[in-house]
């Protein structure tokens, strides 16, 4: 005597839907959450980027301040009129930026992924061959 926990017919077929419906309801769940982390990460990575934007704007104005006494500074120390003093420090930073694009120009102008893209080039062209009725070469 055999007694059945579950009603309603039982099988093969029966037991792979219902399994097939809990996978699709787990998913459901895991994506649910992975919705709601993610909105709540974007609200976190907001308020972290607008934190950092301030503090750039912030530290922009205070490096210019600092140049500004720095300028005053000398103006009053050496003689020499404050406007030229600025001017030096205009040119000593427009060299700054010269130097760090030349830098980048030189350092990062080779592709990063160099092996995947030869092997997405090499991929490509197998399609390419085996779609013109050629076999692709192994």
């Amino acid at each position: 005597m055999t007694e059945s926990t579950a009603p309603g017919p039982r099988g093969i077929p029966t037991e792979a839907l219902r399994l097939f419906g809990s996978l699709v309801r787990h998913l459901q769940s895991l994506l649910a959450l992975a919705d709601l982390e993610g909105r709540e990460a974007m609200g976190v990575y907001l308020r972290v980027a607008i934190a950092l934007g301030a503090a750039l704007f912030c530290a922009a104005f205070g490096y210019v301040f600092v140049l500004l006494f720095v300028a005053f500074a000398l103006d009053r120390m050496l003689g020499v009129d404050w406007i030229w003093i600025s001017l030096g420090f205009a040119v000593l930073h427009l060299l700054g930026a010269v130097a760090g694009g030349l830098y980048v120009k030189k350092n990062f102008a080779t592709p990063i992924f160099r092996s995947t893209a030869e092997e997405i080039r090499r991929d490509l062209a197998a399609l390419r061959q085996d779609r013109s009725g050629t076999a692709p070469l192994m």
